[in-house]
């Protein structure tokens, strides 16, 4: 029988730090246990990558610069293994820094300095979102048009190709997908996918848009899966529209 004290560590969720700098690991510790987190820590990628296997945590906190690896990097090698959310902790504040982490894996973005309050609540707000967009996986597969949705794993497929997709191109494409007809204003698209992360201006969507239709094999000028409304946004087409080639 467990005790009291392995029961209560086992029951909480886990949060995963990635940073080589122990004063981080021990600050985000002594509050994240207090708000119910069972915190691990990791100071390498490749102790993270081992962590993710062994103990599935519900957030990963990420430091850019590891003794192994750079930010994007390892954004890309934690998402190969997990669609848990990540939250990026680094000093860097720059703009394509930002966007390029959002757009590669990251589901959140924190500067340094920085407010351990801030960053664990941030870290509860990205467990609720993925918590209820994960909530309905027992029903996948699930197909839309020719593509084959599969939540639990984050990928879509079309017959036997797998689509590479981005954090955020997946976000973006399943919340759209999902909602065959309904208009997304930019607007909505922001508050759903990008979230509280600073100043993201409306042509970012626009940007994003460009690059997901290009691995859909989608035109903007005669689209099979998403559709233009000019001055509002986007919307899933209802009903499919052939290949040109069909």
């Amino acid at each position: 029988m467990k005790n009291r004290r392995e029961a209560t560590a086992i029951d909480k969720p886990g949060l995963l730090i990635v940073d080589d700098d122990p004063g981080i690991v021990e600050l985000l510790r002594a509050y994240g246990e207090p708000w119910g987190w069972a915190v691990i820590a990791a100071s390498s990628l490749d102790q993270a990558l081992t962590v993710v296997g062994q103990a599935a945590p519900a957030v990963i906190v990420l430091d850019w610069q590891l003794p192994d690896s750079d930010g994007l990097a390892s954004l890309k090698a934690l998402r190969q293994r997990t669609a848990v959310p990540i939250l990026m902790l680094t000093v860097r504040d720059q703009e394509p820094d930002i966007i390029r982490a959002l757009q590669v894996g990251a589901d959140d973005y924190v500067v340094k300095p920085f407010s351990p309050g801030q960053v664990l609540a941030r870290c509860g707000a990205l467990r609720r979102r993925d918590r209820s967009r994960s909530g309905d996986a027992s029903a996948d597969p699930r197909q839309v048009q020719d593509l084959l949705f599969d939540r639990s794993r984050r990928q879509v497929r079309r017959g036997s190709e797998l689509l590479d997709l981005t954090a955020l191109e997946w976000d973006l494409l399943t919340l759209i997908a999902f909602s065959p007809g309904r208009v997304w204003t930019r607007g909505e698209l922001l508050d759903r996918i990008w979230g509280d992360v600073g100043e993201v201006f409306e042509r970012a969507v626009d940007m994003e848009m460009v690059r997901l239709r290009k691995k859909l094999g989608d035109s903007a000028d005669r689209p099979r899966y998403i559709d233009t409304v000019r001055g509002v946004g986007y919307r899933w087409r209802a009903e499919a529209r052939p290949p040109e080639d069909s």
